[in-house]
């Protein structure tokens, strides 16, 4: 980084190169006019780049090379003399305070972008804490539940209570690891995906007999709809680990995002059994995916064939190739 003084030597330079370009093209057509007169927007441009210093630094220069250029032009065209050395006192004057105007603002908006800054920073550190208890909550949720489960009698509550701390379990994965995410506008659906596909071959997969690939294309989207999609792909991949797949089989499971013809196109696929052509009632975990789904400004399709493909669509609007 340059040194303070270099900065300000720079922004003199500036300010000078502007002062004299612009009387070269006025004395093309008015020469010796107003000789102090481009001493002030160059002086003030100094000032707004680098202080006061600056801006002192281009009054000094710009008025001695008007001195020795501009006012004898003048003098040749009948000023005299006095008239333009109380001329040259005045334009140093207002120059001045000129530059003590712009120093002032100059100041208070510096004094803003710290306030703004400090601000920033402390909603950051609030909104992290508030994450760290929400990710505390859920720990907490699930442990009741764990509890419950270990005391009832019954198989059948024993299960329902397993699939729901399941559930919360992804859940606060998910959430987890969007909000750990760098505070920008936009989600790397890539990325995310990726790390939600990794996070589920650890927590939910049999250590071996079921492949989980992740193939995406780079696209961004918000927040908040980038959590309601991964909600759902999660419920989907979730549900083919655990019914596609009896007694052991083995098979595949592939999460795909790309660009489709009429917007981004999600889709949940498995080589498993698939689902029976028609089912006797809608299951919790198809409920969930809907609702996601409807969050996310989407449509979902369940195509049976040799295993079972959801297809998530979503509108052009939901994404984008760029974090802008």
């Amino acid at each position: 980084m340059a040194p303070a003084w270099a900065a300000q030597l720079a922004c003199v330079f500036l300010g000078v190169g502007v002062a004299v370009s612009l009387r070269a093209v006025t004395n093309l057509f008015a020469p010796g006019v107003a000789p102090y007169a481009f001493i002030y927007p160059a002086s003030l441009l100094a000032t707004l780049l680098g202080g006061w210093q600056a801006g002192a630094g281009t009054v000094l220069v710009a008025g001695l090379l008007a001195w020795m250029f501009v006012v004898p032009h003048a003098v040749l065209a009948g000023a005299q003399m006095h008239y333009q050395a109380a001329a040259a006192l005045i334009a140093f004057f207002t120059a001045g305070m000129l530059i003590a105007v712009a120093e002032g603002f100059r100041s208070a908006a510096r004094r803003l972008a710290g306030e703004r800054n400090a601000k920033l920073q402390e909603r950051e550190l609030l909104f992290r804490e508030l994450q760290h208890r929400v990710g505390n909550d859920f720990a907490i949720v699930n442990s009741l539940l764990d509890l419950q489960r270990r005391r009832s009698a019954s198989s059948e509550t024993r299960s329902a209570l397993q699939h729901a701390m399941g559930r919360i379990q992804s859940i606060s994965r998910i959430h987890r690891q969007i909000y750990a995410l760098p505070e920008t506008r936009h989600v790397d659906l890539r990325q995310y995906l990726r790390d939600l596909c990794a996070g589920l071959r650890d927590a939910t997969l049999p250590p071996a007999g079921i492949a989980l690939t992740c193939n995406c294309e780079q696209a961004y989207m918000s927040r908040d709809l980038a959590l309601a999609l991964g909600l759902a792909m999660n419920e989907l991949v979730t549900n083919a680990a655990k019914h596609a797949f009896p007694d052991g089989r083995e098979g595949s499971i592939s999460v795909a995002f790309a660009h489709a013809a009429k917007g981004w196109q999600l889709i949940v696929a498995d080589d498993g059994i698939g689902m029976p052509a028609a089912p006797s009632k809608t299951g919790l975990g198809t409920m969930l995916v809907e609702q996601f789904v409807r969050q996310a400004g989407g449509t979902l399709a369940i195509m049976r064939e040799p295993g079972t493909r959801a297809i998530i669509d979503l509108p052009p609007t939901a994404a984008s190739g760029s974090s802008d």
